[in-house]
């Protein structure tokens, strides 16, 4: 049988230029209320900003998806130098990067 607790913690990545500063908002949910946007300053939007595979979405956790981003010339410059410092190669170009 499934196991079926309750979420601990939920929340939403929303990009939309016309309604948020900067193009993008983070939203947390809990059972009872609507959901409230997070703060600028919450450590998501840098963390998506420095850390994230493309366009600030966490794709490289789904495993299909880097090989597309890849091939689609997708991949963040911030991804691709996290990388390549990851692997030792602090100093390698990185080609088909999006800044």
């Amino acid at each position: 049988m499934p196991d079926r607790r309750p979420l601990d913690d939920v929340g939403a990545h929303v990009k939309d230029s016309r309604r948020f500063p900067g193009g993008r908002a983070f939203f947390a949910f809990d059972d009872a209320s609507p959901a409230t946007v997070i703060p600028k300053e919450a450590s998501c939007y840098s963390c998506h900003r420095d850390h994230a595979a493309v366009d600030t979405a966490f794709v490289q956790f789904y495993p299909a998806l880097p090989e597309i981003a890849k091939r689609s010339g997708t991949l963040s410059a911030a991804y691709l130098k996290n990388e390549a410092a990851a692997a030792g190669l602090v100093g390698v170009s990185a080609p088909n990067a999006t800044p």
